[in-house]
């Protein structure tokens, strides 16, 4: 019996051997999570059995458990290298369609501009609705990040200025009309920078002449400034349009047609023109006041953009995915939710450190990082194993010493066998 009892001993001190020894050899490997080697006595015993004189049938192994505690932090220069600080597992999608779990952050962007391990597999996200919430009842969908982004032509022009109020105007009556290859025509010029369908860019320039300078309207004076919007170098205005100013420099509200009646100024209209690729018509708003300073430009902004293609990706703290692009532009992507379970310890390992849901791995539920006991994410970093190299070489140390005294105890009941085979009567 005792040959049996040292036995089991020298199968529980290898596998105690074979667990330090997988942690050791995994300690470089990105979120490995070190395992514990539990055993339990055996013993047969039956309802005629005396318990004072039981005597123990040796040791089992109970099972082999992970420990998921946190490892360091290690920053990467890859943004899309992500490591959880906290509890959580990203969900992963394998070619088959399989439910994959893994706190291995190391990802890239594939041929597809989808998200993906080193093993292919895809990353998981939410659809995110139209206040970029994730829809947590809809089926999870693999993260795409475009490396491009189409151009946008221009459709609104928002400007905002202050003219000089000192200058001296230009003809009698307003009857000097703007030419842009004649300087003394105008007093201002500003050149504004639009983008046509293929979102190449254009240049429009607008004029200011001041044509009436503390003309009698009724009981009011009013300062009248004229302008005209060029296309391109086209000698015919796109638009052309007066700005009336009371003699506070403000706009001024009592000529209906030309100003608006709360004072603020029509919005202008530069027509399209497919001829030249651009068929989308632009509103041009104007914001304006006169002083007695130099002209100044306040404000100004349109949209439309050319194409833009992926510069960086940022992963921030809550999960969100943010791509920036050559032309400006930034979109969030997605959010990277986090699977969490009531007992991970029951999850099955695949390898690559990488996990499948089990029956004991409890219940399954996804949550935004930093919310209700879910992770949070730090981008450029990733999660180093949380192996202690010391306390394995120790348990290394134990395990190797448990093996020996074993073994000195088989050897010993082998000698005592031999010794009963021995005797002679």
């Amino acid at each position: 019996m005792s040959f049996y009892t040292s036995l089991t001993g020298l199968n529980a001190a290898a596998a105690e051997l074979s667990v330090a020894s997988n942690n050791i050899a995994n300690s470089s490997t990105t979120s490995f999570k070190r395992s514990n080697v539990s055993f339990g006595d055996i013993f047969a015993s039956s309802a005629s059995s005396n318990t004072a004189t039981a005597m123990g049938g040796g040791v089992a192994l109970i099972g082999v458990n992970q420990e998921f505690s946190q490892g360091g932090l290690e920053l990467s220069d890859n943004a899309l290298d992500v490591a959880i600080t906290g509890d959580g597992f990203f969900p992963l999608a394998s070619g088959d369609g399989s439910e994959l779990y893994t706190r291995n952050g190391g990802f890239m962007l594939n041929d597809n501009n989808q998200i993906v391990n080193s093993a292919g597999h895809t990353l998981q996200v939410h659809p995110l609705d139209i206040d970029g919430v994730s829809n947590f009842n809809q089926a999870m969908v693999p993260l795409e990040v475009k490396r491009s982004v189409d151009a946008l032509p221009t459709t609104t022009l928002d400007i905002d200025i202050k003219l000089p109020d000192g200058s001296a105007i230009i003809g009698v009556d307003g009857g000097t009309a703007i030419n842009p290859d004649d300087a003394t025509t105008y007093h201002q010029a500003q050149t504004i920078s639009l983008f046509d369908d293929a979102g190449e860019p254009y240049t429009a320039v607008i004029y200011y002449q001041k044509i009436a300078d503390n003309a009698v309207n009724g009981v009011d004076e009013i300062d009248t400034w004229r302008a005209a919007i060029h296309v391109a170098g086209d000698a015919d205005a796109a638009s052309t349009f007066e700005l009336n100013f009371d003699q506070n420099g403000a706009p001024y509200a009592g000529v209906i047609g030309i100003n608006n009646a709360d004072g603020s100024f029509a919005a202008q209209q530069i027509a399209a023109s497919p001829v030249d690729g651009r068929s989308q018509a632009i509103t041009v708003n104007f914001a304006a006041a006169t002083h007695t300073k130099a002209f100044e430009i306040v404000d100004q902004t349109q949209d439309g953009v050319p194409e833009g293609d992926l510069v960086n990706i940022n992963v921030a703290e809550n999960g969100s995915v943010v791509a920036t692009y050559s032309n400006g532009t930034q979109q969030v992507s997605g959010r990277i939710n986090l699977a969490t379970f009531t007992s991970a310890q029951g999850l099955g390992q695949k390898g690559n450190t990488v996990y499948t849901a089990t029956g004991e791995s409890g219940t399954l539920a996804y949550g935004e990082p930093g919310s209700n006991g879910v992770g949070t994410l730090a981008g450029g970093a990733k999660e180093r194993s949380n192996v202690d190299i010391t306390e394995e070489l120790v348990k290394l140390i134990s395990a190797q010493r448990n093996f020996q005294s074993n073994a000195k105890a088989m050897e010993t009941s082998g000698t005592l066998t031999q010794t009963l085979i021995n005797m002679r009567g």
